[in-house]
């Protein structure tokens, strides 16, 4: 059942018998009334009683004595109690907001203990809904949350803290106050920070193709020229059989055993370092290309393989004695 009167008009309501005459200030959280809008006094019974409020959020009207009623105010719900006296021609006077709430105040500074102002700050309720304010001047943002809900606290690029009611909630209380100090980088030093990591990271790209351009045209240079080849001998690897010592001269030809003789290597070396350029016995030349040779000892023990030129430098090709296989007659 519901029972509905207006406040326009209602200035010659008096209290009676069984009425008492209500004169109700309805706020918003932030503190601006609640104007011209309808409101529910709901009794222990869930019975209704309408009025409407004026340009100032105030409301007048008769509610029967001895009851205790809470408020809705459209979506929202204020649960603490008026509580009306059983006594005759008496009056009502208070102030409500429209739902019981926290207000919470998220203050930001970063790591030089500046304010950072026109932060965007993202609450989100339990039920879904997200709020978000920014940071004024003062590095403040305040929301208004309703005093059940859990909520989370989050920048664009951080979740900062979650936050639970305490056990038994906020029974009694209409309103509370809960700051939190946070300390941290704001959204613009994170996304100047993720643009010189992005600015460097081209500029690194744009060196890198540099370097591989220059170096693939040093290649293309390299490739053009010739690769000195020293051919030596060396006992540096062992064979099962031991060390076969000196095998004789050993005699070097290019493509082959029918090509052209290169020269004799007569030295043995005891490493794979082999003679630099001054003291080697067969070097020679090659463009880009790949080869073959074959090397005869005069103890007879022969040597052949390939070898791959790519331009420049040196090559040095190793006649390992324990490779050495003996010719047959």
């Amino acid at each position: 059942m519901s029972f509905t009167s207006a406040a326009v008009g209602q200035g010659n309501l008096s209290p009676s018998s069984d009425k008492t005459l209500v004169i109700l200030k309805v706020l918003n959280p932030d503190g601006s009334p609640y104007k011209n809008a309808a409101v529910k006094f709901i009794d222990s019974s869930m019975k209704e009683f309408k009025a409407t409020t004026d340009y100032k959020g105030v409301l007048k009207t008769l509610l029967p004595i001895g009851n205790k009623f809470m408020l809705n105010c459209g979506d929202l719900k204020n649960e603490l109690l008026i509580n009306l006296s059983r006594r005759g021609y008496a009056t009502w006077t208070g102030t409500r907001y429209t739902c019981r709430f926290i207000k919470f105040t998220f203050n930001f500074r970063d790591y030089r203990n500046k304010p950072v102002c026109q932060e965007s700050i993202f609450t989100v309720l339990d039920s879904g809904d997200t709020l978000i304010e920014k940071t004024n001047q003062d590095g403040n943002a305040e929301f208004f949350v309703p005093i059940e809900s859990a909520f989370e606290v989050s920048t664009k690029h951080k979740v900062i803290k979650h936050f639970e009611p305490p056990v038994g909630g906020y029974e009694g209380y209409e309103a509370i106050s809960l700051s939190f100090k946070y300390r941290g980088q704001s959204s613009k030093a994170i996304e100047q920070e993720q643009k010189e990591d992005q600015l460097a990271e081209i500029e690194y790209e744009k060196h890198q193709k540099t370097r591989d351009s220059i170096r693939a045209y040093e290649d293309s240079i390299r490739s053009t020229q010739p690769a000195h080849v020293i051919f030596f001998a060396s006992n540096a690897v062992k064979s099962a059989d031991g060390d076969m010592g000196h095998l004789g001269e050993i005699s070097v030809f290019d493509g082959g055993k029918e090509g052209e003789k290169l020269g004799t290597v007569k030295a043995v070396w005891s490493c794979h370092s082999g003679p630099g350029e001054k003291h080697a016995e067969i070097i020679l030349e090659k463009p880009k290309g790949t080869y073959s040779y074959y090397a005869q000892s005069s103890q007879g023990y022969e040597w052949e393989g390939d070898y791959e030129i790519t331009g420049g430098g040196w090559k040095q090709i190793i006649l390992e004695i324990s490779e050495g296989k003996k010719v047959l007659d």
